[in-house]
């Protein structure tokens, strides 16, 4: 699943869509969620660009400017899910992240 949601050409015609400071603060928030994600014991594996671990990162560190996007994209009970970051607080998305994955 992933790729088309993390796939670099469609994430760089995202971030002209949105704007220099809106896709800012979403990929800020999204970096927290993907860190977040990557060390919890119930998620089995995350997909966001800005993560070293994740495969495109070399080239979205090369091609993607102000961040990696708003999209995170992660499985839990093998399902895959899809995370869309908003202008909430990191935190507050964390929280509800954390609600979901204790369901």
């Amino acid at each position: 699943m992933g790729e088309k949601y993390l796939d670099i050409d469609t994430l760089l015609a995202l971030s002209s869509q949105m704007g220099r400071e809106r896709w800012r603060v979403l990929s800020d928030a999204a970096q927290v969620v993907a860190n977040y994600l990557a060390c919890h014991p119930r998620v089995e594996a995350v997909r966001y660009p800005g993560l070293k671990a994740d495969p495109d990162f070399p080239r979205a560190a090369n091609t993607l400017v102000g961040g990696f996007g708003p999209r995170v994209v992660y499985r839990a009970t093998g399902e895959w899910r899809l995370w869309e970051a908003d202008e909430r607080d990191a935190r507050d998305q964390v929280m509800e992240l954390e609600n979901l994955l204790s369901e």
